[in-house]
């Protein structure tokens, strides 16, 4: 195995954990909101949740790094490097560190940061499946931005919903 096939591997998985502990830690989130106080279980619940998101943070991060030098040393030229969707995921990548230093010092409502985190992961993950999209950096990030205020409203909607029906 070269380390072209490693480093996306790791690039993989990185985005597997990310999407997938945040997916959890909403859900979980929402679930245990229905008594308006989280005890120590659920607290560690959730602390699992968050460990999950940020290997996957730093997974991702890492072998992105490693992926671009690899990519850099073939002298890949700028088709590449100054695609839209490229952009937009170093974008989306530099969103997800800095929400996440903002959740970390609790700087941000948490509503608002869980909405931009979860849809910033989900987001990358489509990003890195659609290879043949074939859009601006600009239309790509007003479309992320639709969706983060989708998102918002979708986790709004599923915590009053979840929080009536108990």
């Amino acid at each position: 195995m070269d380390w072209n096939v490693f480093l996306k591997e790791l690039h993989v998985l990185g985005t597997a954990l990310g999407v997938g502990g945040s997916t959890f830690a909403e859900i979980f989130a929402i679930k245990f909101a229905k008594d308006k106080k989280i005890d120590i279980f659920e607290h560690e619940v959730l602390k699992v949740c968050i460990s999950i998101i940020r290997i996957g943070l730093i997974i991702l991060t890492f072998s992105g790094l490693g992926l671009l030098v690899l990519w850099r040393m073939k002298l890949l030229g700028p088709d590449v490097f100054y695609s839209g969707r490229f952009l937009s995921k170093m974008t989306i990548l530099l969103i997800l560190l800095f929400i996440a230093l903002l959740m970390n010092f609790r700087l941000v409502n948490l509503k608002l940061g869980s909405a931009v985190s979860t849809a910033s992961w989900y987001t990358a993950m489509i990003l890195g499946i659609w290879r043949g999209l074939d859009l601006s950096y600009f239309a790509i990030m007003a479309g992320f931005g639709a969706f983060v205020v989708l998102v918002y409203f979708f986790l709004e909607y599923a915590r009053k919903t979840y929080l009536k029906s108990k």
